[in-house]
């Protein structure tokens, strides 16, 4: 049996959702998001502005500085909207992630409590673990984990190890 206790912020909310937004991506691959697509996407929307936008004596200059103005506007306010989404998901400071959190690892599985909570988890509701990017991540679904900073822990190989084993035990 193992025991800790550890304080999270909202930077490692931050860095857990970073991790996630790069990762999870990978493991669904839809056809748009292929290079091939994206070529041929591309091909067809230029043909489709250089048909409708050509005047046949010349280049029309101010037509191609508009759309190219659209296209910059359209570019910004998707960026916008991702930044304010990625605010908007952000842990609460009197929420359930940031604060005091005590974990009991055992054979039978994972005991939790923090500020308003209690929980059981065995074994076998563990997706996966994962040791990335100076954390130890203990996912229960595909984009719900415990999140646990090696910087704060005392001995994070021993955990690491501990809990691995214990999930393939149970495996």
């Amino acid at each position: 049996m193992m025991e800790i206790s550890i304080q999270l912020e909202a930077e490692d909310w931050r860095q857990f959702q970073k991790y996630l937004e790069k990762e999870l991506p990978k493991t669904v691959k839809p056809r748009t998001g292929s290079f091939g697509f994206n070529v041929i996407l591309w091909t067809v929307i230029t043909f489709m502005f250089f048909v409708i936008f050509q005047n046949t004596d010349e280049f029309h200059w101010p037509t191609a500085g508009f759309v190219v103005v659209i296209f910059i506007v359209v570019f910004a306010l998707f960026v916008y909207n991702l930044v304010q989404q990625g605010k908007a998901y952000a842990p609460a400071e009197d929420g359930a992630f940031v604060g005091e959190h005590h974990f009991v690892f055992d054979e039978k599985g994972i005991a939790t409590k923090g500020k308003g909570y209690e929980a059981r988890h065995n074994w076998s509701t563990v997706k996966r673990i994962e040791r990335v990017n100076g954390m130890i991540l203990i996912f229960l679904d595909t984009a719900y984990a415990f999140v646990l900073q090696e910087s704060k822990l005392e001995d994070p190989d021993s955990l690491y190890a501990y809990i691995s084993k214990q999930y393939q035990l149970q495996q």
